[in-house]
């Protein structure tokens, strides 16, 4: 920072959305979970997740509901499958909002 900026005052509930999406991405199976969703072209049932990550079912539920609540995925139901995608956008802002905290 420059000596003639004046500090970006951050305000508690301007980063409450970015804390939630960096605790949701702090487990390693979590974030094992995302790149098997960009690996699979961005979308992945819970079938193929615990299956390419060899968890079981009700462990990787877990993970994708924390995941969830951040809103860092997106869900579909296709018959009898829920699917998940990545939101990409919520990823974006929560890096932009991390960068803040440099300045």
């Amino acid at each position: 920072m420059n000596k003639h900026t004046q500090p970006t005052i951050i305000r508690g509930e301007q980063l409450r959305p970015a804390v939630r999406t960096i605790r949701a991405l702090a487990h390693p199976i979590r974030l094992k979970i995302i790149r098997v969703i960009h690996d699979n072209d961005g979308s992945a049932n819970v079938g193929e997740i615990y299956s390419a990550l060899d968890l079981e079912q009700s462990i990787a539920s877990q993970h994708l509901r924390v995941l969830r609540q951040a809103s860092l995925v997106n869900t579909r139901r296709d018959r009898k499958f829920i699917y998940y995608s990545l939101d990409y956008d919520r990823i974006v802002k929560t890096t932009q909002a991390v960068s803040l905290l440099k300045d």
